[in-house]
């Protein structure tokens, strides 16, 4: 009976905490800064998909309907997992983000532009983040990584160039 019941709870719980990503946010900020607060340590973060607004999620399904990741991983030998799929925010197998830094949306009108800056162990990262209001609040439309050493914009690879990641 007890084991019943605790996992009612555990499936409760795994249906509310998902939830938080799908938030509505007032402004662009507020957004990214939501998505990193994910990624420290202790936590468990939500699918990068939660954030993206409909015309970036239509990518990314089209992209799984043409079996994009799948042949992806064909390509190396192995076996494709659709949570092991590339995560724009933090496209690193590890995480321990340090000098996070998530610069003041530039906005015009519905649209707007974040910069995010962090080192990943010892590794540094530059993203651009674009972002649209839609249905009462901030979602993402594209990610651009300005490294110097990684240059590709999210929706493109999504589109042409899956194995570019």
């Amino acid at each position: 009976m007890r084991t019943g019941l605790l996992v009612m709870i555990a499936a409760g719980l795994a249906m509310v905490l998902p939830a938080t990503a799908a938030d509505r946010f007032d402004d662009p900020k507020a957004l990214v800064a939501a998505i990193y607060a994910e990624y420290q340590p202790g936590t468990l973060a939500s699918e990068p998909t939660a954030y993206y607004s409909r015309r970036l999620q239509s990518v990314f399904d089209q992209a799984l309907e043409n079996r994009m990741f799948a042949n992806d991983a064909a390509i190396s030998g192995a076996e494709f997992k659709p949570a092991e799929m590339f995560n724009p925010f933090l496209p690193d197998v590890s995480a321990l983000l340090f000098d996070l830094t998530i610069g003041e949306p530039l906005m015009i009108g519905d649209r707007a532009v974040v910069s995010v800056s962090y080192h990943n162990f010892d590794h540094p990262r530059l993203l651009s983040i674009a972002t649209v209001r839609e249905d009462g609040g901030w979602k993402v439309d594209d990610v651009a990584a300005l490294g110097s050493d990684e240059n590709w914009l999210l929706s493109w690879a999504l589109t042409y160039d899956p194995l570019g990641f």
